[in-house]
C-alpha cells in the first residue's frame, strides 16, 4: 500500500511540476504594417496541466524586436510567467547529418588527402632538382674531366631533370583539377545550406490552477515589412472634381508569408527614436582665418542596420498576386466593380493614423510590392497653369487641392490621368504648411510659350571705370484651347552678393517682384485661341575688370 501512495503521488508531482515542453504552430490571424515593420498578431487554442507549463510558438520570423513581444491568456486561472525570444539554428545542425551532405563532405575530406599526397611528391621532386643543380660539378678544380665521363653525366642530368620537370608539371595540372573539384563540391554543399533559414521562437512560461484550455494571443514587431503611399489620381476635365485614389505598396521578407490574414495599415513607425530632445546650450566656434588650418571632411559615417529598410526593396514591380493596374487610356468608372477601399475604416489617434482593410489579403514572404487600395476619395479642386520658362518653355497644369490635411496623406509617387489618358507620373509632396495642395497634372502642349531676348536692348557699355550691362526678354504665352485659362508666369533676374555689383529691375510689366528671391510672377487670363505678352528688363552695374560669366 505505501508503494503505491508513493508511486502516485510520484505521478501527481511530476503532472505538476514537470510538464515539458509543449511545440505550438500557430497562425497569424492579423497584420498591422507601419511604414517600417509590422506588427504579428497571432491566436491560438491550448490544453493547459495543471501546474507549470512551457508553450513553444515555432517557425516564427527570425526578424523579431524581443523587447515587443507580448503575450495575454483569456482564462483567469492561467498566470503568464515569462516570456523568451531564441533563434532556431537547429535546422542547420540537421542538414549537417543528412545523408547528402554526408556524401559531400566525405567526397571533399577524400579529394583534400590526394591533394597532400601531390604535395608531397613536388616537395620531393623539388628537393631531388635542387640536390641535382648544386652538385652538378664532376671533376675538381684541379683534374680535368674525361669527355665520355662528360658526355655520361651530360645524358645523366638532361634525362632526369627532364623527368623531373614532367612529373612537376603533371602534380601541379593534377593539383589544379582537385581544387577545381573541391569548390564545386563546396559550392552544391552552400546550395544547400542557402536554402535553409533561422526561424525564431517565443517561449511562454505559465502556471494554471487546474487543467483547463485557454486562448492565448502572442504579438510582435518585426522588421523586413512596411508600406508607401501611392497614388491614382484621374480628371476628366476642368469642369468636374478628381478622383482621388490612395494606394500603400505594401512589401515583406519576414520569413512567413501572410495567408489570408487581417491587414492594417498606420503610418506609424516603430523603428524611430521616440525620445524627445533636450536642451543644450549652443557656444560659437570661430577660428583665425589668416591661417591656413586643414578643413573637417563633411563625410558622414554610414550607420549600418541589422534589417532592411524600404529603400532596400523594389517598389516599383508590382507583385503577381497584388491588385493588377489599370491600362492607361482605360475609362475609369467607380460602379464597375469595388475595392479594398470601400472596406476601408479610417481611425485617427493623436499620433498615428490607421486604414483597417475589412478584407482579409495575403502577402508572401518575397519582398515584392502588393498593392492595396486604402481610400478612394472625389475632391474638389480647381486648376491653374504653371510655367517657368528660363527652365522649361512648357506649360503645366496643377490641381490645386484645398483642405487635403483631412486625408492623412503622405508624401509619395502618384500616377496621373487626364480626360481619361495616362499622362505621366509626378510627386505628392505633403511635407508643406500650405492649406493648398499643389499636384502638377502634366505637360499641355496646346499651350505654346516662347522666351525670346530683346535684340536691341542687350548691350555692354562701359563708363569709367564700370561696365552697364542690359538684358531683356519677352515672353508670349499662345492659348490654343477653345476656353479662358489661367496661368502663373514665373521668371527671374539675378542676384548679387558684391557691393560693388548692383542689379535693377527697370521693367517688368506689372509682375510681381520678390527682391530677396529675384523671383517675378504673372498671374494672368488668356481667353481662347489667343496670345499675350509680357516683358522684363534689367540692368547690372559692375567693375569693368570683373566679367559676370552665366548671363
Amino acid at each position: 500500500m505505501k508503494k503505491i501512495i508513493f508511486t502516485a503521488l510520484t505521478l501527481i508531482s511530476f503532472g505538476v511540476f514537470a510538464q515539458g515542453e509543449k511545440e505550438i504552430d500557430s497562425e497569424i490571424k492579423a497584420v498591422t504594417v507601419y511604414l517600417n515593420g509590422a506588427e504579428i498578431n497571432r491566436t491560438f487554442s491550448t490544453s493547459i496541466a495543471s501546474g507549470i507549463n512551457d508553450l513553444k510558438l515555432t517557425n516564427l520570423s527570425p526578424f523579431i524586436e524581443p523587447n515587443s513581444i507580448q503575450v495575454t491568456a483569456n482564462n483567469k486561472n492561467v498566470t503568464i510567467v515569462s516570456v523568451n525570444h531564441e533563434i532556431n539554428y537547429l535546422d542547420r545542425n540537421e542538414l549537417n547529418k543528412s545523408p547528402s551532405v554526408l556524401k559531400i563532405n566525405d567526397s571533399i575530406k577524400e579529394l583534400e588527402f590526394k591533394l597532400e599526397i601531390r604535395q608531397s611528391y613536388e616537395r620531393v621532386y623539388t628537393e631531388e632538382k635542387s640536390l641535382l643543380l648544386t652538385n652538378k660539378n664532376i671533376g675538381g678544380a684541379n683534374t680535368g674531366v674525361d669527355i665520355e665521363d662528360l658526355m655520361d653525366a651530360a645524358d645523366f642530368y638532361r634525362e632526369r631533370l627532364s623527368n623531373i620537370e614532367t612529373k612537376l608539371l603533371d602534380i601541379r595540372r593534377s593539383k589544379q583539377e582537385i581544387r577545381e573539384s573541391i569548390n564545386r563540391l563546396n559550392r552544391q554543399r552552400n546550395s544547400y545550406f542557402n536554402n535553409v533559414k533561422n526561424t525564431g521562437e517565443i517561449i511562454v512560461n505559465l502556471t494554471s490552477s487546474a487543467r483547463t484550455t485557454a486562448r492565448i494571443e502572442v504579438s510582435y514587431i518585426v522588421n523586413n515589412a512596411g508600406w508607401v503611399p501611392f497614388y491614382d489620381i484621374r480628371s476628366k476635365n476642368l469642369d468636374e472634381p478628381i478622383d482621388f485614389t490612395y494606394k500603400g505598396k505594401v512589401f515583406q521578407k519576414t520569413g512567413n508569408d501572410w495567408d489570408n490574414v487581417k491587414v492594417k495599415l498606420s503610418t506609424g513607425n516603430p523603428s524611430v527614436n521616440n525620445t524627445q530632445p533636450t536642451f543644450s546650450r549652443w557656444y560659437l566656434q570661430s577660428y583665425d582665418n589668416t591661417q591656413n588650418y586643414p578643413r573637417k571632411s563633411k563625410k558622414r559615417s554610414k550607420v549600418s542596420y541589422a534589417y532592411k529598410t524600404v529603400s532596400d526593396f523594389d517598389l516599383n514591380a508590382v507583385s503577381e498576386e497584388s491588385e493588377a493596374p489599370v491600362m492607361p487610356g482605360r475609362s475609369y468608372d467607380k460602379e464597375e466593380s469595388k475595392s479594398t477601399a470601400d472596406y476601408t475604416t479610417v481611425t485617427q489617434s493623436t499620433v498615428n493614423t490607421t486604414f483597417d482593410i475589412a478584407l482579409p489579403y495575403s502577402i508572401k514572404s518575397n519582398g515584392k510590392p502588393n498593392l492595396i487600395e486604402i481610400q478612394n476619395y472625389e475632391l474638389p479642386v480647381s486648376y491653374q497653369y504653371f510655367s517657368l520658362p528660363k527652365q522649361d518653355d512648357d506649360a503645366f497644369l496643377l490641381a490645386n487641392i484645398i483642405g487635403w490635411g483631412d486625408y492623412s496623406l503622405l508624401s509619395g509617387d502618384a500616377n496621373i490621368y487626364f480626360e481619361n489618358t495616362f499622362v505621366g507620373e509626378s510627386y505628392i509632396d505633403t511635407e508643406v504648411t500650405d492649406d493648398t495642395l499643389k499636384v502638377s497634372m502634366g505637360r499641355d502642349k496646346s499651350i505654346i510659350i516662347k522666351r525670346e531676348k530683346i535684340k536691341d536692348f542687350c548691350k555692354t557699355k562701359t563708363l569709367g571705370g564700370n561696365k552697364k550691362t542690359t538684358r531683356g526678354y519677352e515672353l508670349t504665352v499662345r492659348n490654343n484651347k477653345a476656353q479662358t485659362i489661367d496661368i502663373e508666369l514665373v521668371e527671374q533676374i539675378p542676384l548679387t552678393k558684391r557691393k560693388d555689383i548692383e542689379v535693377s529691375l527697370l521693367e517688368s510689366s506689372n509682375a510681381k517682384y520678390d527682391e530677396t528671391t529675384g523671383k517675378l510672377t504673372w498671374n494672368i487670363s488668356i481667353a481662347g485661341n489667343s496670345s499675350k505678352t509680357v516683358n522684363y528688363k534689367f540692368e547690372i552695374k559692375h567693375p569693368k575688370n570683373r566679367t559676370i560669366s552665366n548671363l
